[in-house]
């Protein structure tokens, strides 16, 4: 095991969290008050399977953005502070690699933001994106030649349910083909593995108990800015390993939640029927609990 699994697998996330707020064991399930939004319900927060979770703040995840939830600190402040604190070694070449790599895209990230007022009025006027919006999801701009793309396109990080930048996706602007370009797949790239805007979606979840899953980037941009719980899961349709996502979400609300599958509209867009077959067919094989709706647009 690398520095980040073997971390995970020493910390017994009931005694960390025990560090900071009392926990009691009902019906099988540890149980407290939310030590992360400060919150006087003592039911609110739970463990369940090394990972904690609040029905109050949305607050979710494993032992680490715990941690880094309630020291305020970076993910690899946390992991080094948690490794010197569970005397676990971060000498390992795969860890020191992934983390150059993530300090890379942080670096890349910030750069292409910069040129950002380059497309602003596109992504306010055209897209009706907030600066608020373009700020929070550190859009950029690039002239030409990222990611092979010799004309001008948008910039979009992709984050982890960390946090962490990833990748990233262009957008070019004139209407050549194809349309996006992402990072080649690598070490920490997974496309198929991840959701686009988890980490900020899940939190919105408990106010409306449904997250909207579409395809595109500027999809989500554009429900995010409504206030709707949404993420993008990046390809023609969701993935095995996407959907199996979908459903711990769906266990971790107790089966009350609805997800909304946003496809191109499938009474006049063939690509977007042929889509919904294949994508029902994977949610009846591998996810056939999961509570799914699709939306109707008018003709």
């Amino acid at each position: 095991m690398d520095t980040i699994q073997t971390l995970l697998y020493k910390i017994d996330l009931v005694d960390l969290v025990q560090e900071y707020t009392p926990l009691q064991l009902i019906n099988g399930v540890y149980r407290g008050c939310c030590p992360i939004h400060g919150g006087h319900n003592n039911t609110s927060f739970c463990i369940l399977d090394n990972r904690y979770y609040c029905h109050s703040c949305g607050a979710t995840g494993d032992a680490i953005k715990f941690y880094c939830e309630m020291e305020s600190l970076s993910f690899y402040q946390a992991v080094e502070a948690l490794a010197d604190k569970y005397e676990v070694s971060t000498d390992d070449e795969k860890y020191q690699r992934e983390k150059d790599l993530y300090r890379e895209n942080a670096i890349t990230a910030n750069s292409f933001h910069k040129k950002v007022n380059t497309v602003t009025d596109y992504l306010v006027n055209k897209r009706g994106l907030s600066l608020d919006t373009i700020n929070e999801f550190q859009l950029g701009y690039d002239s030409g030649g990222y990611l092979g793309v010799d004309v001008a396109g948008i910039i979009i990080p992709i984050q982890d349910h960390y946090g962490r930048i990833v990748g990233f996706s262009k957008r070019r602007l004139d209407s050549g083909k194809p349309k996006y370009k992402n990072t080649k797949e690598n070490e920490i790239f997974h496309k198929g593995s991840l959701l686009f805007n988890y980490h900020r979606a899940v939190k919105m979840i408990k106010h409306t108990k449904k997250l909207h899953v579409v395809e595109g980037y500027i999809d989500v941009l554009s429900a995010h800015e409504q206030g709707l719980a949404c993420v993008g899961y990046l390809g023609g349709r969701p993935t095995q390993q996407q959907l199996k996502i979908l459903m711990e979400i769906q266990r971790l609300y107790k089966g009350d939640v609805t997800f909304i599958l946003a496809v191109d509209n499938p009474l006049e867009d063939d690509a977007g029927r042929n889509a919904l077959i294949k994508t029902r067919e994977s949610i009846m094989k591998y996810t056939p609990e999961l509570n799914v709706r699709v939306p109707i647009y008018p003709t």
